[in-house]
C-alpha cells in the first residue's frame, strides 16, 4: 500500500473548516470541532494537515491536569514553561499572538473531565484570536451541545465538522490512490458495502487485495477473482489466501 493522505470528502471539509477559521473575519469565532467514530481518519487528517498546513498539536493524555496541558503546549511551542500556570498562559498567548498559527488538540474528550483544562484554553483563545481545535470521539458534540456546564465553551465554537462514513466515491478515490494494484469497481463496490465506509477497514481490506493480486500476478483484481475471500478481518482471523 503507498503511504498517502487522499483527500476524501471528509479531509476536504475539515480543510474547508481549517481555513474558514483562519480567514474568520473580526469579531467572529475561531474554535472547530472534529468528531466521529473510531477508525474514520480523525488522526490521520490531523497529522497531514499540521504537517502540510501548520500548526501546532497537541495528543491530550487521561492524566493530564491544568498544569500537564500547558506544560505540554511550552514544548509544542518551544518555550521553557516553568512550574505555574498564570506566566505558562503568559508566555503561550504571547508565543500565538507573535507567530500565529491553529492549536490541534486530539482526545480532546479527556479535556471535558476538567473545565479547569477548558478554561485555561479559552483564556489562551480568547487573547490569541488564533484557531482552536479540538478533536474527538462520537459523543463529544453531544456532550457540548446538551450540558449547560460548557455554554460559554460552545458558543466559541462556529465549525462543527463530523466524519461520515465514506461515499463510493471517496472508496474509488482510497483504492486508486492507495493500493498498489488496480481493484475493479465491483470489488470497490464490495469493499465499500461490506465495510461500512469506514476508512480504517477499507484500507485494511485493499491491502488483503492487494496482498491477493500480486502473489497470483493479477493486475487488475475484481470480484470474479476474489472470490468468496473475506473482505474484513474484524474477526481476527488470517484472511491471506491465495
Amino acid at each position: 500500500m503507498r503511504n498517502a493522505t487522499v483527500l476524501t470528502s471528509n479531509v476536504e471539509a475539515f480543510l474547508g473548516a481549517v481555513e474558514a477559521l483562519k480567514k474568520r473575519s473580526a469579531g467572529e469565532e475561531g474554535m472547530g470541532l472534529l468528531w466521529g467514530l473510531p477508525g474514520e481518519g480523525k488522526s490521520t487528517t490531523i497529522s497531514y494537515v499540521t504537517n502540510t498546513r501548520g500548526g501546532v498539536f497537541l495528543r491530550a493524555r487521561v492524566t493530564w491536569t491544568v498544569t500537564s496541558m500547558l506544560r505540554a503546549l511550552m514544548a509544542e511551542l518551544n518555550l521553557d514553561g516553568g512550574r505555574f500556570r498564570d506566566p505558562m498562559i503568559d508566555q503561550a498567548i504571547e508565543e500565538l499572538s507573535r507567530w500565529p498559527r491553529p492549536v490541534f488538540i486530539d482526545e480532546a474528550d479527556y479535556l471535558f473531565r476538567q473545565t479547569d483544562m477548558l478554561d485555561a484554553l479559552r483564556d489562551i483563545y480568547d487573547a490569541s484570536k488564533v484557531p482552536v481545535i479540538l478533536i474527538g470521539m462520537e459523543d463529544i458534540a453531544r456532550k457540548i451541545r446538551s450540558n449547560d456546564r460548557f455554554n460559554r465553551f460552545r458558543r466559541r465554537i462556529t465549525q462543527w465538522i463530523e466524519f461520515k462514513g465514506l461515499t463510493l466515491a471517496d472508496t474509488q478515490l482510497v483504492a486508486r490512490e492507495l493500493c498498489e494494484v488496480g481493484v475493479e469497481d465491483d470489488l470497490v463496490e464490495r469493499i465499500h458495502r461490506e465495510t461500512g465506509g469506514n476508512i480504517g477497514h477499507i484500507v485494511i481490506a485493499l491491502s488483503l487485495v492487494e496482498h491477493f493480486g500480486k502473489m497470483n500476478g493479477i493486475a487488475r483484481v475484481g470480484n470474479e477473482h476474489y472470490g468468496t475471500r473475506p473482505i474484513s478481518n474484524a474477526n481476527g482471523s488470517n484472511l491471506i489466501r491465495a
